[in-house]
């Protein structure tokens, strides 16, 4: 008969799941607005200092150096020490790091150094904060209901990155660049708060009763296999979109002679878009599962990517159904590489991953930059584009068997059993 301390910590397992499904993503939404108010702001801050695209790549660059140094050792870190508890940290040392800008900025700074110190330090704690969160999301939130959720949470981070964005454009030109640092200092502490409120781990239940499978069974020796390059698919939606960014700030100021609120709106209407295909993920991923998703959709913003720097009309009429596809494609392949990665190393793949996908941004933004700025803006597009695409081809054709196979599991297990 269960005791009723049995009985209350059964509860509160049963509880805490649902506290992690409900405040996980709202702190997502949070932070990552506040970084792409930042993010932008500190970009249009730097191009009107420099007028070049590589001043906004130099950006870019100083955020992702200490990211590649550290999110492996982080990534081993969050398999080793409380999920929760890091996550936690993180926020809150960012949320100090985050008011150097507006403080260096009222006291006369440079603004150029101010953005690249400010946003550096940023970057060490983020460092931290992805394999955290992205482990403590493994470990609290089922297998059963990780699609789900994480097609949840790409709503919540890409939504309010788009959000944000677009609103910035409109606030830099209203209010200056200053009151959204102070601003993306709030929602760090915002975030810290939430993901604290999750509360402790929860005890595990035996592994009989949950069905589960231990990293030693034949499914998880079968699934370690793609990782790797799910991974790299995984990354390389991230890649392109940090970019991407740095490249339609430019053609937008540069190229199309417009100004601030023109990022705004395009970013608006690449949320839309991105929304609608977040509400059709259930119905087309019924239709087309898993990798086919992932490398179609991304396949299809691609090629409009190519199209969008020829004239801002076409821009603006293109990017939500850009927005749709990048919606298909990052949700199939975050949840991909989610359920093949076991739970106790999740934070290094992780973190491996993002090391790996900035270390290849860095180089990327330094061609595409010195190419824009040599050329036009449009080749460093089709640049990105063509290598891009090259990466989602290698990773379908190499990954079409092993995930092929995962979609029968069962038929899996009784071959492995033979």
């Amino acid at each position: 008969m269960p005791t009723d301390s049995s009985v209350s910590a059964s509860q509160a397992g049963a509880r805490q799941p649902w506290l992690a499904e409900r405040l996980l993503i709202p702190a997502a939404f949070i932070t990552t607005s506040g970084n792409a108010f930042q993010l932008t702001a500190a970009s249009i801050l730097v191009f009107r200092a420099g007028n070049t695209t590589l001043s906004v790549g130099w950006l870019f660059i100083a955020v992702s150096i200490p990211q590649v140094a550290l999110s492996v050792l982080f990534g081993r870190l969050a398999d080793r020490v409380d999920r929760r508890t890091l996550s936690v940290t993180a926020d809150l040392v960012s949320a100090v790091c985050a008011m150097t800008l507006p403080v260096w900025l009222w006291l006369g700074g440079v603004a150029t150094l101010g953005s690249y110190l400010a946003n550096f330090l940023l970057a060490c704690s983020a460092a931290l904060f992805l394999p955290a969160s992205n482990a403590l999301i493994k470990e609290r939130i089922a297998d059963a209901r990780l699609g789900r959720f994480n097609s949840h949470l790409e709503v919540a981070v890409n939504s309010s990155q788009l959000i944000a964005s677009a609103l910035a454009g409109f606030m830099v030109t209203l209010f200056g660049a200053t009151p959204l640092f102070v601003f993306n200092s709030a929602t760090f502490l915002a975030s810290a708060a939430l993901t604290w409120l999750i509360g402790q781990k929860p005890a595990k239940v035996a592994a009989a009763g949950t069905g589960g499978e231990s990293p030693a069974t034949p499914a998880a020796r079968l699934l370690g296999r793609p990782v790797k390059r799910l991974a790299l698919l995984y990354i390389n939606s991230n890649m392109g979109l940090v970019i991407a960014s740095t490249l339609l700030t430019v053609v937008i100021l540069h190229t199309f002679h417009k100004g601030p609120w023109l990022i705004g709106v395009v970013d608006a209407l690449a949320l839309g878009g991105f929304l609608v295909g977040a509400a059709c993920y259930p119905w087309v991923s019924a239709r087309v599962k898993g990798l086919p998703l992932a490398v179609l959709g991304m396949a299809g913003n691609l090629i409009i990517f190519c199209l969008e720097p020829l004239n801002y009309i076409l821009l603006m009429v293109l990017i939500p159904v850009a927005g749709f596809c990048f919606a298909e494609g990052r949700i199939a392949a975050r949840t991909l590489l989610m359920r093949a990665s076991p739970e106790e190393r999740v934070g290094r793949i992780f973190g491996g991953a993002q090391a790996f996908g900035l270390t290849l941004a860095i180089a990327a933004t330094l061609v595409l930059s010195a190419l824009a700025d040599a050329t036009t803006v449009a080749y460093a597009f089709w640049g990105l584009a063509a290598m891009q695409g090259a990466i989602v081809i290698g990773c379908y054709l190499s990954l079409v068997g092993p995930i092929s196979a995962h979609d029968n599991p069962p038929e899996l297990l009784k071959a492995s059993a033979a």
